[in-house]
């Protein structure tokens, strides 16, 4: 069950204590996704697709160190982590383009039965092979062969089963930059209909977090790259009785992420000056951040600079910010 193989593992994670993120990923592929995605292909789809993101919701949020709810893409993007669906899809992809590579398998034989039937599930998983070899083709011509270009333009179907093995073939490589692709694409359509006008970049790269940091560190570092975090600016929001003041101590502005890099005069300045760099330069802003542009997207866009992951990790540990590590929730009354 993986419900009970989370909690066994939860025990083992806290904001403060315990694993750090890289662990909690790499424990999350190898027990639970290798279970959650074995024959994935045949069983998963929209209907069972609930309680799956909600489970994974709830190990991402452990992973990242999240206090109040924060939006899952962006939980994703911080882990570089697609998707369940994309995921699944990617390794259907795989499964398929395995099976068409040899005209004599068994399994390849099934894929041309079940064309000829028009089973909907197989047309849809060879679609998606459509669309990976399209993108080879536009990206990788050299790995296409130049007679399989033709059927690749077609919208037809069944051509796919006579391709050769040359076009079928994949790298890891290739894998992951299609991956970001169909990831990215998916950010894009979800957050712009959610009326997000700043969309973070998908990478499926890990945080480049050095080893030895501290779980606190790690968190406080991740905490940078949401809006949901412990610092004054949104505290304030969700509780003024509580949290009187959206101010830094530095008593200069609200209290926020790209505060604390770019403006608080408690943090030494040449931090704040290699941040606004790489910050304009990872997001391609020229020397100024755009007020309109989200200040939290563009600190995660940077989140794969190991230098920028650096500054970070000091930033938080400024003494004089005292920034928060744990908070009291007050309680609530339901009456």
């Amino acid at each position: 069950n993986l419900v009970y193989r989370w909690t066994s593992l939860s025990r083992y994670a806290n904001r403060n204590w315990g694993m750090c993120q890289a662990v909690i990923v790499r424990i999350t592929k190898t027990i639970l996704f290798s279970t959650l995605f074995y024959g994935s292909t045949v069983w998963m789809h929209n209907s069972n697709m609930d309680q799956i993101n909600k489970l994974w919701y709830k190990v991402s949020k452990t992973a990242v160190g999240a206090v109040f709810n924060t939006h899952g893409a962006i939980l994703e993007v911080i882990l570089g982590v697609p998707p369940i669906q994309t995921t699944q899809k990617i390794i259907a992809i795989k499964h398929y383009l395995k099976a068409l590579s040899d005209n004599e398998d068994i399994h390849c034989r099934f894929i041309g039965d079940q064309v000829a039937e028009g089973n909907p599930r197989v047309l849809c998983h060879l679609r998606d092979v459509q669309k990976f070899l399209s993108w080879k083709a536009e990206n990788f011509r050299d790995e296409i062969d130049t007679g399989d270009l033709a059927i690749l333009s077609q919208r037809n179907i069944e051509p796919l089963l006579q391709l050769s093995q040359k076009t079928l073939r994949y790298t890891k490589g290739m894998i992951q930059l299609f991956t970001e692709s169909l990831w990215q694409d998916s950010l894009n359509n979800r957050l712009m209909m959610e009326g997000w006008s700043t969309i973070p970049i998908a990478s499926c790269n890990t945080l480049p977090i050095p080893l030895g940091t501290s779980r606190e560190v790690e968190v406080l570092v991740m905490s940078l790259m949401y809006k949901n975090n412990l610092l004054n600016s949104f505290l304030f929001d969700v509780n003024r009785d509580v949290w009187s003041s959206p101010l830094c101590p530095c008593g200069i502005e609200e209290q926020t992420s790209v505060h604390l890099l770019t403006n608080c005069s408690l943090v030494e300045d040449s931090l704040k000056v290699e941040a606004k760099r790489i910050m304009c330069l990872c997001n391609n802003l020229g020397n100024v951040i755009e007020p309109m542009y989200d200040p939290n997207c563009a600190i995660l866009n940077c989140s794969r600079d190991l230098n920028f992951i650096n500054l970070c990790a000091e930033v938080v540990k400024t003494e004089d910010l005292n920034l928060r590590k744990r908070i009291n929730l007050p309680r609530v009354n339901i009456l």
